[in-house]
């Protein structure tokens, strides 16, 4: 397999961590790890080359445009709630505008991060969960519906996690 260059969002956060810790030992693909915190990763950065760590969150997403042009797999891991603004600011307005940061010729795989809380019983977007859900459900499914119209739609594949498990007293779990 080639080498790639694999940007991740929400890297020290619980699935993040996994997919980090997963991408070192068993890729040598150059990762872009986003994080808000750096010091709550708990993987080794250093055991080998081509590991950058972005401190930052999505609220700053244009200032590694440079970057994002250059990745050829985006992992979208990053989410927010809580606070109404705060959480729309992140799960719909900064995850899109992430995307669109993406050359989409580059390119080659986004997997996006939403909920299974936004889909019905045969796993469509169920439409009430834009009007009846949480701040969380309803800017994960604002933003499932804004994806098909963006340039990099094609190569954008939606994970719809129900339940994280994992984690022990070193790890982050959920």
């Amino acid at each position: 397999m080639t080498s790639q260059r694999v940007f991740i969002t929400g890297a020290s956060g619980c699935i993040g961590h996994y997919l980090v810790e997963t991408l070192i030992q068993h890729t040598e693909h150059e990762l872009f790890l986003l994080m808000r915190n750096p010091a709550k990763l708990q993987v080794d950065c250093t055991v080998r080359d081509g590991i950058h760590v972005l401190q930052g969150d999505l609220h700053q997403i244009e200032a590694f445009s440079d970057i994002l042009a250059t990745i050829d797999t985006a992992i979208l891991t990053a989410t927010a709630w809580g606070d109404p603004t705060e959480t729309y600011e992140t799960n719909v307005t900064k995850t899109l505008a992430l995307m669109n940061l993406l050359d989409p010729e580059r390119c080659q795989q986004v997997i996006y991060f939403s909920t299974a809380s936004i889909l019905s019983r045969d796993n469509t977007p169920l439409p009430e969960a834009k009007t009846l859900g949480t701040d969380y459900v309803r800017t994960k499914y604002i933003c499932h519906e804004r994806l098909s119209h963006l340039a990099i739609a094609p190569k954008i594949t939606t994970v719809f996690p129900t339940l994280v498990f994992g984690g022990d007293g070193k790890k982050p779990y959920s």
